[in-house]
C-alpha cells in the first residue's frame, strides 16, 4: 500500500475518497501483521514449495462466463484454486485463515454485478492478489485510476523487446488493429509481476496440499487471455480453456458491471468516456493477443466453449471439454458434484438489461470489436 501510494498518490482524488483511503490503510496494517506471521511461520516452506507444472488457465474477456466455468471446474477435486479470502489477503491468508469465516459474515453473499454467489471460500481471480502484492503492476489498476488507463496497458502482455513485432503479418492482413505504442514494458515490471505471481501460486499450492498430493492449479483471470505466450513460457505444460460470448452482450454486461461495481474501487473520478474506452480497448487487446498466441499451443492443451452453448447444455459441454483435453476418464467421477452445482443454480437469474444498445453505440462496438465478431463467427 505504501509503494502504491508512492507511485500513484499524486493522482488520487483525496477530498473525494479520503474515507476509502483511511479504510485501506487500516486494512493494510492488518495485512502487514499477517504477512509478518506468514513469513515467520511459513516462509521457508513457501520458498521451497514446488508447483504442479501443469496449471489450467481459464481465459476469456470479462463477462463471457469465465467465473461460471471457474466455479464448475473447481468441483473437480484434482484442482487447487485461489479463493476470495486468499486474494483479499494474499500476503497473510495462511496465518489468518482461521478468521476467514468471520470475514465471510460481513461480506455480501452475492456479486454486485450479476448476483452470482460470493463467499470467502469461492474461487476467485489470482490477478487480484498479484495486483496487490506487486503494488499495482497489473492491468487491473484502471479500476483504481481510470483516468490513467493508458499507462497500465503495458501490463497486459509485458512485452519488453523493443524490436518485437506488434502483431504477425497474417493477422495484420485480416484486421486493422489499434496502435500499440502503449504496449512496451520495462523488464523490472515484468520481474516484479512474475515474482508476485509465482509467490502467490506457491502459497496457494501449499495451502491445498494434502497427504503429499500436489493438485493442479486452476487459475482464472480474464487478463491472462492476453498472456498465453508468456504463460506458456513459464509453464510449458499448461492447459488453456477459452470462454467466449456474443460481443454485443459482453459490452452491455461490461457497462453494467462498471455501473454496479467499479465505483467501489475508484480512487480517481472517471468520466463515462474513460470507462467506455477501458472496456473497448480491453476487448480489442484481449482478442488480438489470444488469436496471436493460441496458435502455438498444441491441440490437446487447449479448448474453447461458447457461453450460449454452456448455458443451453451445461453437462454436455463440460463433458466435451474433458474429452478435448484428454480428461475423459475423470468425468464420471466429477459428474455428481457438477450436477449438484447445477441444481444450486436453479433459481439463478441472469441480468435482464432494460434496453438494447443505441444504434450509435452498437456501431462503435461492431467497429472496434470487428475482429472478435469475425474470428469467432458472430453475426
Amino acid at each position: 500500500w505504501a509503494r502504491l501510494l508512492w507511485r500513484h498518490g499524486i493522482d488520487i482524488d483525496v477530498f473525494v475518497y479520503w474515507p476509502r483511503l483511511l479504510f485501506l490503510t487500516c486494512i493494510s496494517m492488518l495485512n502487514t501483521v499477517g504477512a509478518l506471521c506468514d513469513t515467520l511461520i511459513y516462509g521457508n516452506a513457501i520458498k521451497s514449495q514446488q508447483l504442479n507444472d501443469e496449471p489450467v488457465f481459464i481465459l476469456g474477456h470479462p463477462r463471457t462466463g469465465t467465473t461460471h466455468l471457474h466455479n464448475l471446474l473447481s468441483k473437480d477435486e484434482r484442482f487447487a484454486f485461489a479463493t476470495t479470502f486468499s486474494v483479499g489477503f494474499p500476503s497473510s491468508f495462511l496465518s489468518m485463515r482461521l478468521i476467514a469465516p468471520v470475514i465471510g459474515l460481513i461480506m455480501d453473499n452475492k456479486r454486485p454485478m450479476d448476483n452470482m454467489a460470493l463467499a470467502w471460500d469461492t474461487p476467485q481471480e489470482d490477478e487480484l492478489a498479484t495486483n496487490m502484492m506487486s503494488s499495482g503492476v497489473s492491468p487491473y489498476m484502471p479500476l483504481l485510476f481510470p483516468r490513467k488507463e493508458k499507462s497500465f496497458r503495458k501490463f497486459y502482455r509485458f512485452r519488453t523487446g523493443t524490436g518485437e513485432k506488434k502483431y504477425n503479418e497474417s493477422m495484420s492482413d485480416a484486421h486493422d488493429y489499434p496502435d500499440d505504442s502503449d504496449d512496451n514494458c520495462d523488464s523490472e515490471s515484468l520481474r516484479e509481476w512474475q515474482s508476485s505471481f509465482i509467490h502467490f501460486l506457491k502459497k496457494t499450492q501449499y495451502a491445498a496440499e494434502r497427504g503429499g498430493t500436489r493438485k493442479r492449479l486452476l487459475l482464472k483471470s480474464p487478463v491472462h487471455t492476453a498472456r498465453v505466450k508468456l504463460l506458456k513460457e513459464m509453464f510449458p505444460k499448461a492447459t488453456f480453456i477459452f470462454a467466449h460470448r456474443h460481443p454485443l452482450k459482453v459490452f452491455q454486461s461490461a457497462v453494467h458491471m462498471a455501473d454496479a461495481y467499479y465505483w467501489q474501487c475508484y480512487l480517481q473520478l472517471p468520466t463515462r468516456q474513460d470507462v467506455q474506452e477501458f472496456i473497448l480497448y480491453q476487448g480489442e487487446l484481449l482478442h488480438r493477443a489470444y488469436e496471436e498466441d493460441i496458435k502455438s499451443v498444441d491441440d490437446d492443451k487447449k479448448t474453447m466453449v461458447r457461453f450460449e452453448d454452456l448455458d443451453a447444455d451445461l453437462m454436455g459441454n463440460v463433458e466435451r471439454m474433458y474429452l478435448d483435453l484428454g480428461w475423459g476418464t475423470y468425468f464420471d467421477g466429477v459428474k455428481p458434484a457438477l450436477e449438484k452445482y447445477q441444481l444450486s443454480l436453479a433459481d439463478f437469474k441472469k441480468n435482464a438489461f432494460g434496453k438494447e444498445l443505441s444504434g450509435d453505440t452498437e456501431a462503435v462496438v461492431r467497429e472496434r470489436w470487428r475482429a472478435w465478431f469475425e474470428d469467432l463467427g458472430y453475426e
